[in-house]
């Protein structure tokens, strides 16, 4: 090959490093995580003497955040009549806006102290009962918190509700007694559920029970037992020593961390950690907010439920989320494929210069 030629592919490459570029970078993270499994989510439960913890990474592609507060009510339910449910307040989105859902509960507390959040996983079909008539919906994770004031409730809770459809997630629970359990699904499509042993519980995104289901082994997990394993003592069990953790663990990139919450079960209080660097903490008091009755504002449904004489009462705030995710539309798509023909155009065009001075300079 001469150096001419040499030269030329050499000048065509670069160009087209050049000129592609935009399709293969991403400016948000270098750990950018493409898929919402693999990186959604990471939940643990720390408990040393009088002092419990619950802690979250809420991973996800949308960016609009909310809390929503619901005071205890009288309400209808489809499926389990008229009941009475407990105060609480839940985090979530708002499906990007879906006019058709109210929002999606990623997690919550409710006025007992009973937390929990989910870990994103593959789906799996539920086999509890064949002729089970309450379907798994989004928000029928809003009726566990409202049902239930303790683990040992929640687990009887699975056990006796028959769920049909399938199940795409394990959800991680902790009360204000520091006693916490991971409910997930086995390969059999029965319930299973992993207890806090130790001063700790993690859940990412694999089974607890069964790693082959989801994403093992986890850096993420790692990162945040070992860290959990070195608090040995209740004094270093603090508000910061975990939202370090959940710092440590945050994704960033097309499911980045929108918010970190840190529940306080034993005080009622919550935390967001929020802002580019975590730097911005919020602390809320549950009872507080709660009380703040001229705040609620009645809805016809809400969560699934509907009110009994008048609506469901509902406050709900904005969270700051901490990364942006940058959507991609139809119109950035139909940019990036023009981004591809335009390079190619350009190679194709250069080489041919190339080529014909080639040949002229031969004569």
């Amino acid at each position: 090959m001469s150096q001419r030629n040499l030269i030329s592919i050499t000048f065509l490459l670069i160009t087209s490093i050049f000129i592609l570029q935009p399709l293969t970078s991403n400016s948000l993270a270098e750990n950018t995580i493409d898929t919402h499994i693999s990186s959604s989510c990471t939940i643990f439960t720390a408990t040393i003497g009088d002092t419990v913890y619950f802690g979250n990474n809420e991973d996800y592609k949308y960016n609009n955040a909310y809390r929503w507060y619901i005071p205890a009510q009288n309400v209808s339910t489809q499926y389990f009549g008229i009941k009475e449910i407990y105060g609480s307040v839940f985090f979530g989105f708002d499906n990007n806006n879906d006019s058709n859902v109210d929002g999606w509960e990623q997690g919550g507390m409710n006025e007992h102290g009973l937390c929990y959040d989910g870990n994103g996983l593959p789906d799996v079909p539920l086999n509890l009962d064949p002729l089970a008539s309450y379907p798994y919906t989004p928000n029928a994770l809003a009726q566990v918190l409202w049902d239930c004031k303790n683990v040992t409730e929640v687990i009887t809770w699975y056990q006796d509700i028959k769920w049909s459809g399938s199940f795409g997630g394990q959800i991680h629970y902790a009360d204000s007694t520091g006693d916490a359990v991971v409910v997930g699904v086995n390969s059999t499509g029965q319930w299973v559920f992993t207890r806090i042993e130790t001063a700790y519980l993690v859940s990412t995104n694999f089974n607890l029970d069964n790693v082959t289901h989801g994403h093992y082994p986890c850096d993420r997990y790692n990162t945040a037992t070992q860290m959990l394993g070195d608090i040995t003592a209740e004094e270093d069990l603090t508000v910061s020593t975990c939202a370090n953790i959940l710092h440590e663990v945050h994704q960033e990139g097309t499911y980045a961390t929108k918010y970190s919450n840190i529940c306080d079960p034993v005080n009622l209080d919550f935390y967001f950690n929020c802002g580019e660097n975590f730097t911005d903490s919020e602390k809320f008091n549950l009872i507080d907010k709660l009380a703040e009755t001229e705040s609620f504002e009645e809805e016809d449904s809400f969560f699934g439920v509907t009110g009994v004489t008048e609506g469901v009462l509902v406050r709900t705030e904005k969270i700051d989320i901490q990364y942006e995710t940058e959507l991609e539309t139809e119109e950035t798509s139909g940019l990036t494929i023009f981004t591809v023909l335009v390079g190619i155009s350009f190679c194709v065009v250069m080489y041919s210069i190339f080529r014909k001075r080639r040949i002229t300079s031969s004569f």
